[in-house]
Order: structure tokens, then C-alpha cells, then sequence
């Protein structure tokens, strides 16, 4: 380190390396560009290797002949995250990127003609929810949207700018205190549900999970935050196009003195057999070294590929390289990942004045549209889909009186079937199997085609859409995998169930190579452009912890000060105060409890056989533990095992009485409160029946007098 110090640290950033592919070029995506640019502003003397010859990754543009297209992303949402990291850089947003903002937010087309229009207006969208809500469905909203809205206060203080590097992380008083209130246990369309009394609704407000690559039915109810950052933050375009962030991004890092490399592909990830990483070598066999190595190409494929074993694979055929830690290699090649999706970019030869800048199309069998892609792995025998116009709110995206539409079909990701399925094409209830090696992907582009040309002409009284495309542009799951290298053609990579989040997720470091970090989608905290953004600041601040560099002085802003529109007060006593407060007497049961627990797990692992890679045999090695052992454990399996089981059971009674609130379950609560609506809606409908029996009689009685 002091070596380090005496001069300045140099990095290498490793970029999204897609394989080459005609069509399309892609780069650095925005998680390595905002680390280069944060290394950068530090001082360190930044190179950047990316093998295509622009940046941008999957927020890459393209272009055709005055059209505009993102490839990718083409919202910004949580601009909070955006403004921290311009202001870590010495610098402002709004002086590198010019944005506009959405109005409205989205208009939500469904199977019976009805359409919704969602907006960041609270009393335009108060009355939105009560046409179909009725009375009282204002209020629910605004209940939803504070629940929401702490949600995203929680998430910015306590998830997004805290590391999680070991399950121990996941016990400071700070998260135990509010596990809860995130909600993480049920899933979004449950929290839906608890305050929308209709289908409708609770569509309405849960569909935003595809942003996560994951179902309503199975994404963790902290996610309403999304909603509540679309409805009192706004929804953003970039003005030029997404890729606009990414560049003024690469430009800032450049004035700092960042290098970039363009059509300069990597082979691997150097490293000693100290367990350290050195450098990149390139695929020409040339070798950079550096005392920093942050990769940003897709988490799981880094693991396979870029990562190998010293003395092993070196010069070889990519195929025969193996992974510097297999097991690990193999264990995140095998988590669940999010969907996969059929992307068109349509240029037409006129506008059609009925679509705004975000058009949601929702399936009859929303559930089953769902089922289709995350548990069949299929293209929806009816799909839900998502169209971006974005010459709608930036004229520049397509020449006057023209549009350039983006089609974005979630669809399940590639995987591998068993030979009982081999030479199947549809499962018994209709979706179908995707695999690389069996999947017909040109037919089911067509079929998608046809469904979504379809569903738009009906859903927006028009004709002759087909006839307006005078280009089209596709990716599918295997053009996003042979782009981008994304594991399973999943473009959003990893799952955010609650176990592949915070101490779950990879986190910054890599778990057993010094100088070499992650930052990207399938790392801590999570995917999506802005929360990619939050985890360049972690890597950045783990590098500089690590070299023992302070941080500057621009980090001191905290997130929920900068540029926060429209917080809600009702979130306000989620402060370090109200944290702080919190932390009492009652705390402490769990808190040792817990405790107790994991040293009677640790002690039990190392006195009997450790599960194979499970704990790393350096450790063992190096205590023998034998102190914790005599007091922790009687040395008869049996005995010890059952002890162990009764201390979890004790810290879990703990935890439900400290952290459960007192009263009846909330699922009870909810099943009393959708039973009385019922029981309402039917005196309802018997009041009104009897009124227009009462109206008919009455109707047939002056008759009967008349006719006297």
C-alpha cells in the first residue's frame, strides 16, 4: 500500500464484451463509466477497455437513416441517484444532460378497450383511481403511495448506499429495525392488493416489476418504490437518448484524465499466487498491469470467462479455460435470473397520434402472461408489452411527421432442457420452450410481430400498422446473449427475491482475488440504471477503503439531501434520529439471540465436516477454534445439533415478538377487508336490483291505471 501511495494508483476498467455481431455497436455500460469517472476524479490513473468501439453497453443507441432507437433503458427514474453521482464528480446534472419529463407517465391499454392514463399530477391521478376505484379510492392511493414512499426512503438510507459483505451485515440495528417495514416477505401485487379494490388497479400499479425482470406475483413488496418515484419524483428522458448519460459520463472521466480503448478486447483477468489481481491481458497475449481491476461485463460470465485458474487455460481456446473458483462459477450460473425479452425497433413513415412516450399493453390473463415467461421460461400465448415513442417527448429521435417506436415483449430467458423435452416446441398448455439449441426464434419473432401489430390496431382503433414500417431492427434472448454475454440471455441478470439481495448478492469485492471488484446488474445492489449507479459509488468507496485513500470531499452530500422532489411527509421520522430512538431495550433479546445463534452455526460447521466450499479451507487452517468449540458445542453430534435447532427457534420467537407489530396478521386483516367489500358490492347490486324491480312495478301500475 505504501508503494500505492507514493504514486498514482492506475485502474483498469473492464467494459461489456460482447461477442462480435453485425448491426449493432455496444460498449462500456453506464456502472464502468461511472466508476472510471468517480477513480478518475480521485486521482487514479484510469484505462478503460471495451471491445467494441463506442460506449454504452445496453444503453447504446441505433440508428437508422434519421431514426433513433435505445437499445435499452429509456426511462430515467430515482433521479436522486443520478444527481449524487454528478455531485460526487464536482459537478451538476443538469450541466451535462439536458432532461425531460414525461406528462403523462404512462397510458395503460387493456383487452376490453378501457385504457388508463397514470401521472405524476396528483389530483389528475387521484381522480384516475377514483373512476374506477370509486369513493375512498383517492385516499387508498395516497395511503399506498406513503407506504411506497418509505419504501424508497428506507431503500436510499439503508440499502443502496450501505455494503452488505456478510450475513452478520444484515443484523445492524439499522436494517433489523426496518426488515418490516420493507415489506420484503410478500410480493408487490400483495402490497397492490391490500389498497386497490380492483383488477384494474392493481394492475396499474404492479406491472413496474418488468423493470426488475420479474413477476408482481414474486418480486418483494418493497418495490412499490418504483410507483412512488414515477408518481412524486417523475419519469425522465434524456434529451439525445439514453446514451447521453453514459457520454457525458466518458467525457467527465476524460478531462480527469481517464484513458479509453476502444475495439480492444480482453482475454482475462491477471492475478499471483498471492491472490491478487495484476492487470488484464489482452486477446492479442499483451498484458496491462494495474493495482485495480473493476469488471462491468455480466457478473456471472466474468466468473466463467474472465477469472481463471493461474497456469490453466492461458493461451488457450476460450472453451478450455476453467474458472478461477468453479464452484462459485457454477452456484451463480444456476441462481435464478430475470426474463429475457423480443425488442423491436420500428421505423414508421408517419406518427400515430394515439401513443405517447410510454404505452403499456396488458394481457386478458395478466397472472398467466406472467406464469408463461418466469415459470414455463416461454413467450406468452398472450403477451403483455411495453412501447416507447421517444420522438413523442424528443423530436430528434425521428425526422418530422415520422416515429421511431421501440416494442419491448418480455418473454423467459434461455435455459436448458431436459432430453425428455428434446425436440418439443410447445409445452401442454400452449407457451413455449426456449432453448438456444431447439428454440425456432424467427417464428416466434413473427408470432410476437403479429400479436403486438394485432393488439395495437384493435387497442388503438387504427389499421395498416404493418404497412408503416419502412425498417425494422430485433433482438431476441440469443442476440442479447451473443451481444452482451448476458448469462441466459437475461438482460436484467440476477433475481431480486429476498435471497439474491443485500449479504446474498455479490457484493464489490470479489470473494477471493484482492484488486479486483464488480459493479453492473447481477452485483450489490441490484440492476437498472440508477441502481447501477449506486453500486459505482460502493466500488468505489470499497477500492479506496481498500488502498487507504480517503474519500473526497464532494461525498459528503448525503442522498436523501440532493434534489428530492416532492418527499412525502408522512416518511419524514425515517431519520438517523428516529433510527437512533428506536434501538432500545427491546432490541437487545433478538440482537443476542441472534448472535448466539451464528456462533452456535460457526462452531457446529468447524467441529464436525464442513459442507464442501462452504468455508474456505485457508481459514480452517489458520484457528483451530478450539476455545469456541469447548464452550459452544459437547462434542456429541446429536446433542449439539438439536441445540443448535433450539436457539434458532428461540432467535425466530424473538425476532416475531421485537419486530412483528401486535394485533391480528395482516393477511387477516386484509381477508376481513376484501370480505366485507364483497359483502358490499353484493348489497349493492341487490339494493340496485330491487330499485329497478321496484321502478318496473311501479312503471307497470301507471300503465294499469291508464289503460282503466
Amino acid at each position: 500500500m505504501a508503494d500505492t501511495a507514493r504514486r498514482r494508483a492506475k485502474a483498469i476498467v473492464i467494459g461489456e464484451i460482447p461477442s462480435d455481431l453485425d448491426g449493432t455497436r455496444v460498449g462500456a455500460g453506464v456502472g464502468g463509466t461511472a466508476t472510471a469517472a468517480r477513480l478518475a476524479h480521485v486521482g487514479f490513473d484510469v484505462e478503460v477497455y471495451e471491445k467494441n468501439e463506442m460506449s454504452g453497453g445496453r444503453c447504446s443507441l441505433i440508428h437508422h437513416e434519421g431514426y433513433r432507437f435505445d437499445q435499452g433503458p429509456s426511462l430515467l427514474l430515482l433521479p436522486p441517484l443520478f444527481h449524487q453521482l454528478y455531485n460526487d464528480l464536482g459537478t451538476k446534472l443538469e450541466d451535462h444532460v439536458d432532461l425531460i419529463q414525461c406528462d403523462p407517465n404512462y397510458v395503460i391499454h387493456y383487452h376490453d378497450g378501457e385504457k388508463v392514463t397514470l401521472s405524476s399530477d396528483r389530483a389528475q391521478l387521484g381522480a384516475e383511481v377514483e373512476k374506477w376505484e370509486g369513493k375512498g379510492g383517492s385516499a387508498r392511493l395516497e395511503e399506498f403511495l406513503r407506504e411506497a414512499g418509505l419504501h424508497a426512503q428506507l431503500s436510499y438510507e439503508h440499502v443502496l448506499g450501505q455494503p452488505f459483505p456478510n450475513l452478520l451485515s444484515m443484523l445492524r440495528p439499522d436494517v433489523l429495525i426496518n426488515l418490516l417495514k420493507l415489506h420484503p416477505f410478500g410480493s408487490l401485487w400483495g402490497r397492490c392488493a391490500r389498497y386497490f379494490r380492483t383488477e384494474r388497479m392493481r394492475r396499474a400499479f404492479s406491472f413496474g416489476s418488468m423493470y426488475l425482470g420479474s413477476s408482481p406475483f414474486d418480486a418483494p413488496g418493497t418495490y412499490t418504490l418504483l410507483q412512488w418515484t414515477e408518481t412524486c419524483e417523475g419519469i425522465w428522458y434524456p434529451k439525445g437518448g439514453f446514451h447521453s448519460v453514459v457520454q457525458s459520463l466518458v467525457d467527465i472521466s476524460q478531462r480527469f484524465g481517464a484513458k479509453y480503448h476502444f475495439s480492444t478486447p480482453i482475454s482475462s483477468v491477471t492475478h499471483n499466487s498471492r491472490g491478487r489481481a495484476t492487470g488484464v491481458r489482452l486477446e492479442n497475449g499483451d498484458v496491462r498491469e494495474a493495482d485495480v481491476v473493476v469488471v462491468n461485463a455480466d457478473l456471472v460470465w466474468a466468473h466463467n470467462h474472465l477469472f481463471e485458474r493461474s497456469g490453466v487455460g492461458i493461451g488457450q481456446d476460450k472453451e478450455k479455460k476453467q474458472p478461477l473458483d468453479p464452484s462459485l462459477a457454477k452456484r451463480l450460473n444456476d441462481k435464478p435470473h430475470s426474463c429475457s425479452s423480443i425488442s423491436f425497433y420500428w421505423a414508421l413513415d408517419s406518427t400515430i397520434p394515439s401513443l405517447n412516450a410510454h404505452n403499456i399493453f396488458l394481457a386478458e390473463d395478466y397472472k398467466g402472461s406472467f406464469d408463461d415467461i418466469f415459470k414455463r421460461k416461454g413467450m406468452p400465448r398472450e403477451p403483455s408489452f411495453y412501447v416507447n415513442v421517444p420522438s413523442r417527448v424528443d423530436p430528434t429521435a425521428a425526422p418530422a411527421g415520422k416515429d421511431a417506436i421501440v416494442v419491448l415483449v418480455p418473454v423467459g430467458h434461455l435455459h436448458n432442457i431436459t432430453k425428455d423435452q428434446q425436440g418439443l416446441r410447445t409445452f401442454s398448455e400452449g407457451s413455449n420452450v426456449p432453448d438456444q439449441d431447439t428454440q425456432d426464434w424467427p417464428a416466434l419473432v413473427d408470432r410476437a410481430r403479429t400479436q403486438v401489430i394485432e393488439v395495437m390496431e384493435a387497442r388503438l382503433g387504427i389499421n395498416g400498422l404493418k404497412e408503416k414500417i419502412v425498417w425494422e431492427g430485433i433482438n431476441t434472448p440469443q442476440t442479447w446473449k451473443d451481444k452482451f454475454n448476458l448469462t441466459h440471455g437475461s438482460i436484467l441478470g440476477i433475481t431480486h427475491d429476498f435471497f439474491n439481495v443485500l449479504s446474498f448478492r455479490q457484493q464489490a469485492r470479489h470473494p477471493s482475488l484482492k484488486g479486483a471488484y464488480f459493479v453492473g446488474a447481477s452485483a450489490h445492489p441490484g440492476t437498472g440504471v440508477p441502481i447501477a449507479i449506486a453500486g459505482s459509488r460502493l466500488c468505489t468507496q470499497a477500492i479506496l477503503s481498500d488502498l487507504s485513500i480517503p474519500l473526497p470531499h464532494t461525498y459528503t452530500h448525503p442522498i436523501s439531501s440532493i434534489n428530492r422532489s416532492n418527499p412525502l411527509n408522512t416518511i419524514q421520522h425515517s431519520s438517523i434520529l428516529y433510527t437512533l430512538e428506536n434501538v432500545s431495550i427491546n432490541s437487545l433479546p433478538y440482537i443476542i439471540g441472534s448472535f448466539i445463534t451464528i456462533c452456535g452455526c460457526m462452531a457446529y460447521t468447524f467441529y464436525y465436516k464442513s459442507p464442501p466450499g462452504f468455508i474456505p479451507q485457508r481459514n480452517i487452517d489458520r484457528f483451530t477454534w478450539s476455545y469456541l468449540r469447548s464452550i459452544l458445542t459437547t462434542g456429541d453430534k446429536e446433542i449439539d445439533l438439536i441445540v443448535l435447532i433450539i436457539l434458532t427457534m428461540v432467535s425466530v420467537l424473538l425476532l416475531a415478538f421485537r419486530l412483528v407489530p401486535p394485533g391480528e396478521p395482516q393477511w387477516m386483516t386484509d381477508a376481513r377487508e376484501n370480505a366485507r367489500h364483497n359483502e358490499n358490492m353484493k348489497k349493492e347490486k341487490m339494493t340496485y336490483m330491487e330499485k329497478q324491480l321496484q321502478a318496473q312495478q311501479e312503471w307497470l301500475d301507471s300503465q294499469s291505471k291508464q289503460n282503466k
